[in-house]
Parts: structure tokens; sequence; C-alpha cells
């Protein structure tokens, strides 16, 4: 038996290692298989965003501080020390009822003095009344004398003398008197003074005085305590922008929320725009104040407030993305088309078929013509047709401008009559899906000229063979982020916020002398 085996031989002669790499390599191929199969996904995608019904409010935004409806500074119109303080922060009081003490004993000692003058001044009054008595007796019996032949007529003179000095007497004693009562009243009062009371029934949010501390009433009253009366309504102290405040009135409704309760929101009502202006830092705003209730003490005086200020809802209305109206398809030129409705190239400009110097709202036939033909995206041959159109256009409206003479209806009759037969020139050269896009932007013109229910025109644009396609409504209120529509669109529709294929620029050649006659380059 031999020890010498004869190898066993591998199929088709490979080696086990070679059978490993090619296992590797056909996995490696198939990932790739799959990597290139994988559905891709579209290019330049299109953003959309759902028509939805629902309100939407127009507000002025602002802040504030609160305060309380009253408040009243508790002060002093005396000087002195101050012996008692009986009222403390956050104690609710009632009126007259006693805050603090003043040392009252300086001004017992002038109510006693004042009491004696009085005293002296009635002593003094019975001496000039006994004077009197006496001198009116004198000046009886004189002129009786006289009158008899005793004595002479000097003799009376000087009786009728005495006797009207003694009746002075009496008056200036009296007078006297009377002076140094109004001298007592005063000094009582100054006396009652000396106890501090509070004005209002309200609650103490300040105290500024403490016992032993001396009060100096010489220049003005100083400030003891600070009284809100009935925290149970508070005011909302706004400064409202110069730019808002045109659209503010009285009785709209206010609602704020404060740092202290950030999950809480309160509302008010406006009572009150005040005309006087305040100047910051060359900033003008006017300060407006409004009134909320506050039944359960929250909200505190000084507290800041965020507020908005309500200044149109709209109930159940229909509203798209703010960002759709502003959305418009990449024209041929490099750069997005400008919207009927959001604005963008200059209404009217030259060479787009208005006269330089045309009134704003007269040349919106041809600002609207050149925005809608650019949105057309016309091929070379259909921009050459529309050359002369244009050139057409721009010199009857100049024409019709000139023969006006100022009446601005017969200028928009003119400009409409122009305009319908410039594009009855361009219609035919159009393909179908122009021809439709052209009726939908003349529609959004026309509603944007006016509208009898306050609302401009709009453009927003749906998706339709895979192409935008442009849809006129009708455009309301806005709170800045949705807009209300009206059209025919309906809840649920979608329509294009952003995304789509990127602008194509145009770069001119000297040929082209810069006016869109050379080749088309991505961006």
């Amino acid at each position: 038996m031999s020890l010498n085996k004869t190898p066993r031989r591998r199929a088709f002669g490979i080696p086990a290692g070679g059978w490993i790499a090619l296992a590797v390599i056909a996995v490696a191929l198939a990932a790739v298989a799959a990597w290139q199969m994988r559905p891709r996904p579209v290019k330049d995608p299109y953003r959309f965003a759902a028509v939805e019904r629902g309100d939407i409010t127009r507000s002025v935004s602002a802040s504030g501080s609160l305060q309380a409806l009253v408040t009243v500074d508790v002060g002093s119109q005396i000087s002195g020390q101050v012996t008692r303080v009986l009222a403390d922060f956050n104690d609710e009081v009632r009126a007259g009822q006693t805050l603090a003490i003043i040392d009252p004993q300086t001004y017992q000692s002038r109510v006693a003095q004042s009491q004696a003058d009085i005293a002296a001044g009635e002593a003094a009054v019975r001496q000039a009344e006994a004077t009197l008595a006496n001198a009116q007796a004198d000046f009886n019996r004189k002129r009786t004398l006289v009158d008899q032949g005793f004595y002479s007529p000097s003799v009376l003179d000087q009786a009728t003398a005495a006797f009207r000095s003694a009746q002075a007497s009496v008056a200036a004693a009296r007078a006297r008197v009377n002076q140094s009562r109004a001298t007592l009243r005063s000094q009582q009062v100054d006396l009652g003074r000396t106890t501090i009371s509070s004005p209002i029934d309200g609650i103490v949010v300040d105290r500024k005085v403490e016992p032993g501390q001396t009060v100096a009433a010489s220049l003005q009253a100083p400030v003891l305590f600070t009284i809100a009366q009935d925290l149970s309504k508070v005011e909302v102290k706004i400064a409202v922008d110069e730019a808002d405040v045109g659209q503010l009135r009285e009785g709209q409704t206010v609602r704020f929320t404060v740092d202290a309760f950030p999950d809480d929101s309160f509302q008010g009502v406006l009572t009150q725009v005040r005309k006087q202006p305040t100047t910051e830092q060359n900033v003008v705003s006017y300060t407006v104040i409004a009134e909320a209730e506050n039944p359960q003490r929250k909200l505190l005086p000084g507290m800041t407030a965020n507020a908005d200020i309500i200044i149109d809802t709209r109930r159940n209305v229909l509203k798209v993305p703010a960002a759709s109206l502003r959305w418009t398809p990449p024209s041929e030129t490099g750069g997005r088309t400008t919207s009927a409705a959001g604005g963008g190239a200059m209404m009217g400009g030259p060479g787009f078929g208005a006269p330089p110097g045309a009134p704003a709202a007269n040349r919106q036939a041809g600002g609207g013509a050149a925005r809608i033909v650019e949105q057309l995206d016309l091929d070379a041959k259909q921009r050459k047709a529309w050359e002369p159109i244009q050139a057409d256009l721009r010199q009857k409206s100049a024409a019709a401008f000139a023969s006006a003479g100022g009446d601005r209806t017969a200028l928009r009759d003119a400009m409409r009559k122009n305009l319908d037969e410039a594009f009855g020139k361009l219609t035919p050269l159009l393909r179908a899906d122009q021809r439709q896009t052209l009726a939908t932007l003349r529609a959004g013109m026309a509603q944007g000229a006016g509208d009898a229910a306050g609302m401009a025109g709009g453009t927003v644009y749906v998706l339709r063979d895979g192409k935008p396609a442009p849809v006129a409504v009708r455009v309301g209120a806005t709170d800045g982020t949705s807009t209300q529509i009206v059209g025919p669109l309906k809840a649920g529709d979608q329509v294009i916020v952003g995304g789509g294929p990127r602008p194509k620029a145009r770069v001119a050649t000297p040929m082209s002398g810069g006016t869109g006659g050379g080749a088309r380059v991505k961006m």
C-alpha cells in the first residue's frame, strides 16, 4: 500500500480562494446595480402647501407695562419726625385709615398759643367796649348841655371825637380776635396733618418711611406711601410705533402675556390712544392705554406686557401661505418672473408700454403687460414678433396719456383698449398652454385693478402636468404668515410655495448687445 495519495482535483481547476474572490466581486456588482436602479429623487422638487380654511387675525405687536387704574401717592404737607408707622407693604387700607403719625408736640403748642391769643383778644374787646360805653355817655351828656347853652359847641366836638375813637377801638379788638381764631384754625389743621391717613380704599404697594425718620416738606410734599386702588382691574400702558398707530381705535381687543405667567394669556380693551408723541433716538412712538380684568390678582403693577392689538379678524376664510403669493417660476432670462400679486417689477417702467411720468394708477396697463409677457416664456421667434407690438403699445399709451388731459377714467379706458389690441395680436402666435396662462394672468390683472370688497388681485401657482400653472385669486387680509384668498381654489388644493428648477441665466454676447440674444447657460 502506497503512502503517497493523489490530491483531489478542484472543480474547474479553480482554487478555493478564487471562488471567494468571485463571490465578493458578484456581491459588489449586485450592490452597484441596486444603487443604479434605486428610485432617484426628483431633481429640484417643488415645495407645496395646502389651501386651508380658518381664521386670519391682523394685529399690531408692542410692549408695555402694567399699572393700577388709580394710583395715589400719599405724602406729608408738614415737617416733623415720624413717631409711628401703622401700615406696611400689601396692607389693604380703607379711606381715612391712619397710616403714620408725625410728632404733634410742636403743633399742639402752636394751637395752645393761638387759643391764648384769642382769650387775650376777647379781653381787649371787653375793655374797648367799656371805653366805648363811657365815651357814649359823655357824648350824650355834653350834647344836652350844649343844647341848653352851658357849653360851647367845641366841647361837643371833642366828645364826638372821643366817642368815635372808642367805636374804632372796639372794631379793632374784635378784628384781632377774628385773626387769632383764623390762626387757631390753621394751627388745628396742621395738628390734624400730623396724622397721615389713606385718601382711598386700596392696597399699599410702596412704603418709603420708617419710625424715627424726619420728614421735610419745605419745598414739596415727600411721598410716604403709594396706594393702588382696586387691583381687580389693571391698566396696560403700551408704546406703539408711529407706523402702526393709525390703525388703532378705541374698543379694539388687546391680548397680552407677562413674563411671570408665560403660559397664560390675558385680554383687555383699548380705551385711549394718546396724541402726545414720545421720541427716543429718533424713533417716534405713541402711548395707548388698555384696561384688563384681573379677578385673581395675578397681574401686578410694573409687570412687562407683550401685547398684540387686534386690528382685524376674518373668520372661516380660505387662506394660503404668504410665500405662495411671492413664488413665481423661473424665467428664461435668469431669475424668477414677477408675480402679478407679489410685486417686484416696477409697474409701467420705461420700455414696457407706459409713458414715463404717467401717474402710478395709470401705469398699470404698461407694467401689467410687461409682467404678463415675461411670464409667458416666449421663445426667440415669439419675442421677435412681440417687439413691434410692444413698440406700438408704447406709442399708443403715450398718445393716450397726452390726449386724456388729466381725465383718469378716459386714460384708463384707453389703456385697456390698447392692451386688448396688443394681446389680440399676440394671442395667435402663442401655444395652447401659453394662451391659457395669458388668459389666467389677464384675469388676475383685472382683479388687481380694483375689487368691490377692497381685495387686490394676486396669483398663486399649482402643478399641472408636471409644470407650474398660474391661478388668479383675490387677496385679502394677511397676518404675515397666511393670506386670505378668494378664487377657484378650494380647501385641500396644493399650491407651490418654493423649490422647483433653478433659474437659467442668459449670457449676453457682442451680437446680442446684452438684450437677450446670447446663449443660455444654467447657473
